[in-house]
């Protein structure tokens, strides 16, 4: 199968809702299919053979989790966690180093990179398995955290400081452009220079928010405060944050805020 038509395929299966996506960077043939089969049944596994094919894949399909092994050609794991690291789209990733045995300073080392948990070959499935689910889950009660309030302050969160630039930039993207009614996921997903798969599946990670939502949030939060300020009537406020119908605007208001925007 080429690069591309590999490409295609995922993201055909990565439309299908429901599994978790992980990615699985290991240059050895016979392990890499051994784990693939062990978690396919529960997860949607998406494979790499070293490190700079792994962060290809990280950037592209931003998994919910990452496995890699340690030495690889072209890039080793470590320096390969780094470059995650350091990247706003994949930094929140847990990662799961396997490897041989391993010495105090370099395990330390991985630690300090950001390496969430390791697993010395040969490892057991089992374990392996509720270090995912484990890891997994850790994500799912922070983002869902937030999930509940309709535009997260990227300040009062306890994410990492990229993240919170990266919903900073998100929201100053939005706030740029709330009074284009064209403004919507795709405009919003090239000015982060992203694709709109990638900076969806990146703020889910963080708020459960999809980006169309965070944008509607955000206008009904705009047009509130200019409803309190007195700043027009309600078809040149609708007008001001983006909205092009004021009927589907008022309805929208109404289940955000529990009232009609008339008696704000």
């Amino acid at each position: 199968m080429s690069e591309t038509s590999k490409d295609q395929s995922i993201e055909a299966a990565l439309a299908l809702p429901g599994r978790k996506i992980v990615l699985l960077i290991e240059d050895n043939s016979d392990i890499r299919k051994f784990i693939t089969e062990q978690l396919e049944d529960q997860y949607h596994v998406i494979t790499a053979s070293n490190g700079k094919e792994g962060i290809k894949y990280a950037e592209k399909f931003v998994p919910d989790l990452i496995i890699t092994d340690v030495m690889m050609p072209e890039m080793d794991g470590i320096t390969m966690v780094k470059v995650l690291r350091k990247n706003e789209l994949t930094n929140h990733i847990p990662i799961i180093m396997l490897t041989g045995k391993v010495m105090q300073e370099d395990k330390m080392e991985g630690l300090e990179t950001g390496i969430d948990a390791y697993l010395t070959k040969p490892f057991s499935v089992s374990e392996l398995e509720l270090r995912i689910t484990n890891l997994i889950n850790q994500r799912e009660q922070l983002r869902l955290k937030y999930s509940n309030t309709y535009v997260v302050d990227p300040k009062e969160t306890s994410l990492t400081t990229i993240d919170q630039h990266f919903l900073e930039n998100t929201h100053t993207c939005i706030r740029e452009n709330l009074g284009q009614t064209s403004f919507g996921v795709e405009q919003l997903a090239e000015k982060m220079c992203l694709s709109a798969s990638q900076l969806h599946r990146k703020l889910e990670a963080l708020t459960d928010q999809t980006p169309g939502h965070l944008i509607r949030n955000m206008r009904l939060q705009k047009a509130a405060e200019l409803i309190r300020q007195n700043t027009g009537n309600l078809a040149e406020i609708c007008f001001l944050t983006g909205f092009n119908d004021q009927t589907y605007f008022s309805r929208a208001f109404k289940n955000q805020f529990g009232c009609s925007p008339n008696f704000l």
